[in-house]
């Protein structure tokens, strides 16, 4: 018998077994489920997909499946049937219903069917060179995944493991993933889930593809550092006899209410059944979606039809929009939601700065807190503010159209309008010189604050609508309870009486006036320039670690009297840039405690070509200073020991490369634009290249 044919009659066994499980809607699950409710029916009708189905409105963000054109290109072919067979006995907790008979031969016919079909993306991924699993697991409990997806038992954040007697919500179970995805397919789907998934209930956090590499890694047990020796998807090909017949099946099943699929298998929608046969019936029919529905949960879909019609409020559908989208696991609006009391150990940022540097903040009014604009960018992934959270704000797509129009009518309510601000007022408020100090605490644009690095202030008047700072500066605690924001103005009445003789109104008012105006920046900074910290070579090289744009976090630069300069990267172990003219600037990297990617000054930048995969993995190892004071990088390539030697020369620079062994010629690459020349003959286990720009 076929292996494939085997596979699903194994898997259509469970349809008899206990392995069935109600679907998770987390939103539900956390807020709706013990008490059946109109409202909690009204998010399980749409984020089960029973609204791309029947005509019915629910106000809230399309739920959609993935895009499953050439998902046999994406998963593993075995997972696929067994999915289709019994989805959620393959992965619990699934929101897919059981659509398609039992029929071993109808479910290889829709697989060869949807891999036909031509995928939306014709990139191939494939396997990355380089795997740290150890670092993928410190990236999936810090930088938010575990705010959907439940913690491993056996990683220990940095304050320890939460009380196992704190409540949790129920987790958005993941799927066997060894068992799904490979090495290369899952880590093209956490760089951009969103390709895959566009209805963004599995949003894209911004993560490099090292970290998404490593993610990867993590979840499938990664064992080795060797990623090119991971297993790749097997291939497959469709045979068009039996994708005709799935093209019949799919159709069928009405899969394109839920799927973007060709116009030739369109769904068109169907009239509501409550029960006699329907989907909610506790024996639905054979020709129905089934869902293995809880009495709770059915009892709130019921409840949702009979009363689903009546206008609910617009803090209502705001409230059930976040708790859709999970924005709930993360974020407390009005005291209902944000971090539940087993997975507060999980988020993690600057001590220093108390809840407010490990917590996201609340959204209790965000809609008259923050300009439209300034939040329709956050939703799209922009305008982060917060670089001391770890946690990492995730983008939904198109899933939040319109949150920002809704939140700002939501939370709308009359205020008094701020009076006229000065200017020359509010730079001297937010300073040390007679103001209220807000730069010991608060950054201002590349400016770190004196004490602890709260917020950026600088784009206050871009960010805020006046109104609602005023609020918040004159209680911070009614906000953000136990921030450690003091209140300058208790009640409404100014501590500094020396400045627009005590009037908080024209205080506060100044103060976002000289934010908004970006005219110069508050008294008090030491009385230095980053000019005066400017790092020129002038007889021997200089060598500076940093954070370097376009390099990372562990950027070696080399300064050289002649005025040619090199950035190495010591993560990946190879040179990374090149530019002529000034050095850098040490000012930020010396001062700051939390330090920003920096930028060479000099011009003509130029970036090193990367090598191929099949270059092997390199092992960074160190560096040394030759007599003459020139840098020799250290590294290892496939047990190879390598010395690659630079010197900055005035029109360029020259590189000499050498190795020990009988290993054949590496992969050497060389910065880009700029001329080669090498010296020859080459001496065996010894490469010379000279730079030039061209």
């Amino acid at each position: 018998m076929k292996t494939w044919l085997l596979t699903v009659l194994t898997s259509l066994g469970a349809l008899v077994s206990p392995g069935h499980t109600e679907p998770i809607v987390t939103g539900y699950s956390r807020f709706h489920a013990d008490a059946p409710s109109s409202e909690g029916g009204r998010l399980l009708f749409n984020e089960l997909g029973c609204a791309n189905c029947h005509v019915a409105n629910t106000a809230l963000p399309a739920r959609k499946g993935p895009d499953i054109r050439g998902v046999t290109s994406r998963v593993h072919t075995d997972w696929l049937r067994r999915f289709l067979a019994t989805p959620d006995a393959t992965h619990q907790g699934s929101n897919m219903p059981s659509l398609l008979s039992q029929d071993a031969g109808d479910i290889e016919a829709v697989v060869h069917y949807l891999g036909s079909l031509k995928p939306s993306s014709t990139s191939k991924p494939k396997n990355p060179a380089h795997v740290n699993a150890l670092r993928g697991e410190e990236l999936f409990h810090t930088t938010g995944c575990v705010a959907c997806h439940e913690p491993e038992k056996n990683f220990i954040p940095e304050d320890g493991l939460p009380d196992s007697s704190e409540h949790s919500h129920p987790s958005v179970k993941l799927p066997r993933i060894s068992e799904k995805y490979s090495l290369a397919s899952l880590t093209a789907f956490l760089v951009d889930p969103l390709r895959s998934r566009p209805d963004g209930r599995m949003p894209r956090i911004s993560l490099e593809e090292s970290e998404a590499t490593d993610i990867a890694g993590y979840l499938l047990g990664f064992g080795g550092s060797d990623g090119k020796t991971a297993p790749t998807l097997e291939p497959f090909s469709a045979e068009m006899k039996l994708a005709k017949r799935g093209q019949d099946l799919v159709t069928k099943a009405r899969c394109a209410a839920c799927h973007e699929l060709p116009k030739e298998v369109s769904s068109t929608t169907v009239a509501l059944k409550k029960l006699n046969g329907g989907c909610l019936d506790e024996a639905p029919a054979a020709d129905v979606p089934r869902y293995a529905l809880n009495k709770n949960q059915r009892t709130a879909l019921l409840k949702y039809l009979e009363e689903g019609t009546k206008s609910s409020s617009e803090a209502q559908r705001t409230l059930l929009t976040l708790q859709a989208l999970n924005c709930s696991a993360c974020h407390e609006r009005d005291g209902i939601g944000g971090p539940d009391a087993a997975r507060k150990a999980y988020f993690v940022g600057d001590k220093d700065l108390g809840d407010t540097g490990r917590y996201p903040p609340p959204l209790t009014g965000v809609g008259r807190k923050l300009q439209r604009d300034w939040l329709e960018n956050v939703l799209a992934g922009t305008n982060r503010v917060r670089p001391y959270l770890k946690t990492r704000m995730p983008v939904y797509g198109g899933a939040t159209a319109g949150l920002a129009e809704l939140l700002e009518h939501a939370d709308q309510r009359p205020a008094q309008p701020l009076p006229g601000g000065d200017d020359t007022a509010g730079r001297k408020l937010l300073g040390t010189q007679g103001g209220i100090g807000c730069i010991t605490c608060h950054r201002w644009g590349e400016r770190p604050s004196l004490g602890i690095q709260a917020l950026d202030l600088s784009n206050l008047g871009q960010r805020l609508k006046p109104e609602w700072l005023f609020e918040y500066l004159v209680n911070p605690a009614a906000y953000r309870p136990g921030t450690l924001m003091p209140s300058f103005w208790p009640g409404g009445q100014s501590s500094n009486s020396t400045i627009l003789d005590g009037d908080a109104a024209r205080q506060i008012a100044s103060i976002y006036s000289f934010a908004k105006s970006a005219n110069g920046e508050p008294e008090g900074f030491p009385e230095i320039a980053g000019g005066q910290f400017e790092l020129v070579p002038k007889e021997r090289p200089i060598i500076q670690r940093t954070f370097l744009e376009g390099v990372g976090t562990h950027a070696i630069l080399v300064g050289f009297p002649a005025g040619v300069h090199l950035a190495f990267d010591a993560g990946n172990g190879r040179p990374a840039l090149l530019w002529s003219g000034r050095f850098f600037d040490a000012y930020t990297t010396w001062f700051s405690r939390f330090a920003p990617f920096e930028k060479p000054l000099g011009e003509k930048i130029t970036r090193w070509a990367e090598p191929p995969s099949s270059a092997g993995d390199v092992w960074f190892e160190g560096y040394k200073l030759d007599r003459s004071g020139m840098p020799v990088f250290m590294y290892k390539i496939a047990g190879t020991h390598f010395e690659d030697r630079f010197e900055g020369l005035s029109s360029g620079m020259s590189r000499q490369i050498s190795w020990v062994g009988d290993l054949h010629e590496p992969i050497i690459t060389h910065p880009d634009g700029m001329t080669v020349q090498e010296e020859l003959p080459a001496t065996p286990g010894q490469r010379r290249f000279t730079y030039h720009w061209k």
